[in-house]
């Protein structure tokens, strides 16, 4: 197979556990991955896998929507703080929401997609490059139309994370960057940065520009139960809740991810929680994995199961790789529960 690129084909056996069979698999479908993909998966804290081909671990790419999942941990973090809780309303913090007939839609609903807003706003706000995130929210209130009551449907995207981002800037007094940097990135060593649009008008959803290594540190935190390196990020009610579906029996209206066919229930919808997807689950509702990709391919997860926490990391397009990289963390849930 030829590759476009200098190759850098790295697999090292970090673990007892026989990890070949990913290694041909990832190989195999490496045009996937527009021949460029990361693998890393701990288990406790202690790297067992790590895969590089025309990548390195500390490479660092726009992450897309693998972004929703650490700006749910700073709106978590604020919950921890008591600034604010999930079941306050925009109008709470934001009044001229209700100005406009808009003030009921709650946090949980923002970070959930079921806020009744379109995914994103047809005006682009939570886009521009021109606009503060405080100008963004505020034009979102006063031009953009609701398409739902909410709580009603699930409409996936990133306008109504913004305006949650904005709420949680109120209520800190910070930027949402240095209000990231303080909650999740110094304290679980991470640097991610939200360049996308700009810094003025971070965009929450889909933004962050950041490395598999970096990353990898905040799933270990969510496995962990709130944990890094002996610190405290998180609660563990926090995380919990973060974790568990918070879609209240929305009808999901506009989804990019409907089905799982690696889940041992392929049939259910993948529901939400606060920033991530809870799309590996059993028929009695027991949550085995939890994940957040994004539209350039990268694919983080979480198996609090099996202690996991992994991510495949690269620069391609969703739609050609997210089959592969379900399979794969399916490969490797099989290979670290049967070990």
């Amino acid at each position: 197979m030829k590759y476009l690129v200098l190759l850098l084909f790295c697999s090292l056996r970090l673990s007892a556990q026989d990890f070949s069979a990913v290694d041909k698999y990832l190989e195999d479908h490496i045009a996937e991955y527009d021949d460029n993909v990361v693998v890393l998966v701990s288990q406790h804290g202690r790297l067992i896998y790590e895969k590089e081909i025309n990548l390195r671990a500390d490479d660092k790419r726009v992450i897309a929507s693998a972004s929703k999942w650490l700006s749910g941990a700073v709106i978590m973090s604020l919950v921890d703080d008591r600034k604010l809780a999930l079941t306050d309303t925009v109008g709470k913090f934001l009044p001229i929401f209700t100005k406009y007939h808009k003030g009921n839609i709650t946090i949980r609903q923002l970070f959930s997609h079921t806020s009744g807003f379109p995914g994103n706003s047809p005006e682009r706000y939570e886009y521009s490059k021109e606009l503060s995130l405080a100008d963004a929210v505020d034009s979102i209130a006063v031009h953009t139309k609701m398409i739902n009551p909410p709580g009603v449907a699930f409409n996936y995207g990133s306008v109504s994370m913004q305006i949650a981002g904005r709420i949680a800037e109120v209520v800190s007094g910070k930027s949402w960057q240095a209000l990231f940097n303080e909650k999740i990135a110094r304290p679980c060593d991470l640097t991610a940065n939200y360049l996308l649009m700009n810094l003025r008008n971070p965009l929450l959803a889909g933004g962050v520009r950041t490395s598999a290594n970096d990353y990898l540190h905040f799933l270990e935190m969510i496995v962990n139960k709130g944990v890094y390196d002996h610190k405290r990020v998180l609660s563990e009610k926090a995380l919990a809740e973060m974790l568990k579906d918070q879609t209240a029996g929305a009808v999901f209206q506009d989804t990019p991810y409907p089905l799982n066919p690696a889940s041992p229930t392929p049939k259910d919808t993948v529901r939400y929680g606060i920033g991530n997807w809870i799309d590996v689950h059993t028929a009695s509702g027991e949550i085995w994995e939890t994940s957040s990709p994004g539209a350039f391919g990268t694919h983080p997860w979480q198996d609090e199961k099996n202690g996991i926490a992994g991510i495949i990391f690269t620069r391609s397009n969703i739609r050609k790789s997210n089959a592969s990289s379900v399979h794969v963390r399916a490969m490797i849930r099989d290979i670290v529960a049967s070990h």
